[in-house]
């Protein structure tokens, strides 16, 4: 057993407990890297249990092999769910908005009335009825779900009826973009600033998983471990 309490690779009598499922089309490989052999393709949504992440890699197990997946393209499996109760307050039943994204202005407007969840699924409980043409700001776009924030509320709606307002330079040419998901595509140096002239923030392996959140020229501004620091645009791969 391992520490989580899932059977070792060699001890296959048992299967553990699905406890994740995939955001995207996966290839369920040997090792921790994109160089190891191919065991199964795996489509978006097929449930996996997790035995241990190892950096940007997932230990999985799944149709009865273990193997490894990004573990960016991963949620969690919600194992129930709690109804509103009536008479419940909005305050008292909704998440709240973090402070880093209140300043920051609309970045899409929808397409369609829309149910703003709680989670990425239609599973998760309604927090609110969005209209039609209302603004809010993408937070994170993961499969085929978006996190944004309308109002004071933070939660989940369907990407495909959200569609992108202008960008504005602010600034200095800085702009701020939708929190995006991305991989590193070599081992690399992020700097304090949009150049290689700028101080050394720490060394990237291949394959990080990060998050954009500006952009300026051919450089982005990224998010890891809660620090922000700068790469070149070339050298990462956004993922959905």
């Amino acid at each position: 057993m391992n520490q989580l309490g899932y059977p070792h690779p060699s001890a296959r009598t048992s299967s553990p407990t699905h406890t994740h499922r995939t955001t995207a089309e996966l290839k369920l490989r040997k090792g921790a890297g994109r160089h190891y052999l191919v065991q199964s393709n795996l489509s978006t949504g097929t449930e996996i249990a997790l035995v241990e992440v190892r950096g940007s890699w997932a230990h999985v197990y799944v149709h009865r092999i273990y193997g490894w997946l990004p573990n960016i393209y991963l949620e969690p499996i919600p194992s129930a769910f709690d109804e509103k109760i009536e008479g419940q307050s909005e305050d008292e039943h909704s998440p709240r908005v973090l402070s880093r994204y209140s300043l920051i202005e609309a970045t899409h407007v929808t397409t369609a009335t829309l149910n703003l969840r709680k989670g990425s699924g239609t599973g998760y409980p309604v927090l609110k009825v969005i209209e039609q043409a209302s603004k809010v700001r993408m937070v994170l776009q993961q499969g085929l779900w978006s996190q944004v924030q309308f109002g004071q509320l933070l939660g989940w709606v369907p990407s495909m009826y959200l569609q992108t307002l202008p960008s504005r330079p602010a600034k200095g040419g800085l702009i701020a973009v939708p929190n995006q998901r991305a991989l590193t595509t070599i081992r690399l140096n992020a700097r304090r600033g949009p150049g290689d002239h700028h101080a050394l923030a720490r060394i990237l392996q291949s394959d990080t998983a990060v998050i954009i959140v500006a952009r300026q020229g051919a450089w982005r501004q990224i998010e890891r471990d809660g620090e922000e620091m700068w790469i070149p645009a070339t050298q990462l791969r956004t993922v959905y």
